[in-house]
């Protein structure tokens, strides 16, 4: 048989049938489940700390986005996005798996990984067959904290080293946009969800030149504009590989910045819109129309969006929403959205935390003195109209109260991160003030409120600043400042140790960190310090009850318990106050000639050490410490033992004299004791 014709009998039928067909290619690219037919990739962008107010599309009379502005003029923009943390981890985790911080678990960049359990987009996209990348640009999403979760490449290649030159701890968008073109390439033809993350607008603003002199009164815009630059070689890249058409591209971020406003210059303490409002554009397939959507979303809502553009069922517990109906034009004007918002960062500084709910219209804020705000008349929430509204801000509390128990789950796994001290160092570096978030979930009014302590908060974290400059001139005066108005502050006590260590001012040293321990009793830190201090003033039985206890709370649990290494294992990484401690303990029983005890503890810290990332320095270091423990068993003419933790020690210290004499004499003595 011949192939099927349309007669010319019958023109309104073949008419008919060519609408079919030029309709349902149409539909093809524009509906939901296109890609599910090979049609679609996904482009997801992620400009960190990046405030809409910023964008011309978004109403900035600068030029800082122009080529972001082209995408909106094909696509949809959002004007009122919030994000449910200002933090970028946590955020992230939030905008790749749909779900808010009390369900997927992470508070916070310090001490946290995102747990297996979430379900990422990059890992339903990845088991429906496509491809998976993300390029990411700061260490704060190392894959180390979980984010690599579903991606076939993650690319997390910042650099290495703790130091204040952002080179160590950021790359530019120039070579995220490099990379990522690269992979274009690659991958061309094939279906992928692409994922890129832009950190330049994050402090400090030192944007490259030209923009740095363009922008030279407002370094933050001309960070922003570097990046917009950049982000248009990859549009560039995907038309040119005929891939823009049939692309779904989101631009967007993970939280603000203060600015100054509220009293905040950075992010990550208040949850006001000026940290927790976010751009967020979608151009979809073979779309050329502007639109504008003023409901507000959430950007938890990208999740749920992309799934079911792709044809991929949406997980039950998914707390976003899908946002395709605005793609057709609705209004979307079912029941109202209640937005969440958090900020357990005050929680640091023994302030109550900060939860947020808000409508179109309001928002109201839970801390130690209750917010709430009219958002249509006061967008810059700097009104509080709680007493005039009573019973309104009643009624959202105890909304707030429902959506954290319908959202807070038990994670069964250790969500937990325990850092190194390098990692410690490279998020400091990047301005986020180290210390663990308390995760307190109850409504209380006993703790101080946040906004009586942002001035501390803003001081510390310049401080931090001092440290990884190594300016500790500066560091103590900004902590004498702190503590002239607030002797109860941690983190500037510990600092102070840090600052009066470094010039041997042990007697100091040891009165900031006993108030630490006063201020903090269960730290692990300040019992390791107070240890140094006593083993440096030659106090070896007080450094070991110091160093015996930091193991103890860093362990978290009791002397003897099989738990820990599976919970090390878990976690891949290793607190340095683990190995630390341990070897100082061991270092203490060496000098006090306590030899059954000083065995025990070298092997218990050389067992934990395998987790530590290993540099040259803690090469050495280990190194002696299996040299120390082989004197220790030849003492006991433990000879194969000492033979052993020797050569161990000189493998990370080849040639080491004295290592190699002590192999020499416990070979010896190892043949002279079997010689009949």
């Amino acid at each position: 048989m011949g192939k099927t014709k349309v007669s010319a009998a019958y023109p309104l039928l073949g008419m008919l049938l060519l609408i079919i067909i030029v309709g349902g290619v149409g539909w093809l690219f524009l509906s939901p489940g296109s890609a599910a037919k090979g049609l679609v990739n996904i482009v997801l962008v992620s400009i960190d700390t990046c405030r809409p107010d910023y964008l011309g599309c978004y109403g900035y009379q600068r030029k800082t986005t122009p080529n972001i502005d082209a995408i909106a003029q094909e696509g949809i923009l959002f004007e009122n996005v919030i994000t449910p943390i200002p933090n970028t981890l946590p955020a992230h985790c939030s905008m790749l798996t749909g779900t808010v911080p009390p369900y997927h678990g992470v508070h916070d960049n310090h001490n946290y990984r995102l747990p297996k359990s979430n379900v990422t987009l990059a890992e339903a996209m990845r088991e429906h067959g496509y491809t998976t990348a993300g390029f990411v640009s700061s260490f704060v999403l190392d894959s180390q904290f979980g984010l690599d979760q579903g991606f076939d490449t993650y690319d997390d290649d910042v650099g290495e080293g703790v130091g204040t030159a952002r080179v160590l701890n950021e790359r530019r968008a120039n070579a995220v946009s490099g990379v990522a073109s690269a992979w274009l390439e690659e991958h061309a033809d094939e279906r992928f969800f692409l994922f890129l993350h832009y950190f330049d607008p994050h402090s400090p603003y030192d944007p490259p030149e030209p923009y740095a002199l363009r922008f030279s009164d407002n370094r933050y815009a001309g960070e922003i504009a570097y990046v917009d630059y950049h982000l248009g070689r990859v549009i560039e890249k995907l038309k040119n590989l005929g891939l823009y058409d049939s692309a779904m591209i989101i631009v967007t971020s993970d939280h603000g910045e203060g600015l100054g406003e509220h009293s905040e210059t950075w992010h990550g303490y208040f949850i006001y819109h000026s940290t927790t409002k976010v751009p967020l554009i979608v151009k979809l397939p073979a779309s050329r129309k502007a639109a504008r959507v003023q409901q507000t979303v959430a950007l938890i809502d990208l999740f749920p969006t992309v799934l079911s553009n792709v044809g991929i069922q949406v997980p039950s517990e998914v707390q976003g929403r899908d946002l395709s109906a605005y793609f057709a034009g609705s209004s979307r004007s079912g029941s109202e959205r209640y937005f969440y918002s958090e900020s357990l960062v005050p929680t640091k500084h023994k302030c109550s935390p900060l939860f947020g709910l808000e409508t179109h219209q309001w928002k109201y804020i839970q801390a130690s003195r209750p917010e709430l705000y009219d958002l249509t008349r006061d967008p810059g929430e700097t009104n509080n109209v709680l007493a005039m509204h009573p019973e309104r801000a009643d009624s959202f509390r105890e909304r707030l109260k429902a959506v954290l128990t319908e959202t807070t789950r038990v994670i069964e796994e250790d969500r937990g991160l325990p850092l190194d001290q390098e990692s410690i160092g490279r998020l400091e570096a990047l301005g986020y003030v180290g210390g663990a978030v308390q995760e307190v979930f109850e409504f209380k009014s006993d703790k101080e409120d946040p906004k009586d302590f942002i001035w501390v908060f803003e001081k510390i974290t310049i401080a931090t600043q001092f440290l990884h400059q190594g300016n500790f001139s500066a560091l103590r005066d900004a902590c004498m400042d702190i503590l002239a108005e607030r002797w109860d502050t941690a983190r500037a006590h510990e600092y102070l140790g840090i600052v009066a260590m470094e010039e041997g001012q042990l007697e100091e040293a040891s009165d900031h960190y006993r108030e630490l321990l006063r201020l903090e009793p269960t730290s692990a830190e300040a019992h390791f310090a107070l240890g140094n201090v006593a083993a440096r003033e030659g106090r070896l039985g007080e450094a070991g009850t110091y160093f015996a206890e930091a193991v103890r709370l860093a362990e978290g649990v009791d002397e003897g318990s099989d738990s820990l290494k599976g919970t090390l294992d878990r976690i891949g990484r290793i607190h340095p106050i683990l190995f630390e401690a341990r070897l100082h303990l061991a270092d203490t029983f060496f000098a006090r000639r306590m030899v059954d005890e000083a065995i025990d503890a070298y092997r218990k810290a050389l067992e934990l050490d395998t987790l530590v990332v290993m540099s040259e320095q803690f090469q050495e270091i280990k190194g002696s410490a299996y040299l120390r423990l082989g004197d220790l068993l030849y003492r006991k003419a433990r000879y194969d033992e000492a033979i052993e933790a020797y050569q161990s020690g000189l493998e990370l210290r080849p040639g080491f004299p004295p290592g190699e004499r002590a192999l020499e004499r416990a070979l010896a003595a190892r043949k002279g004791a079997t010689t009949p």
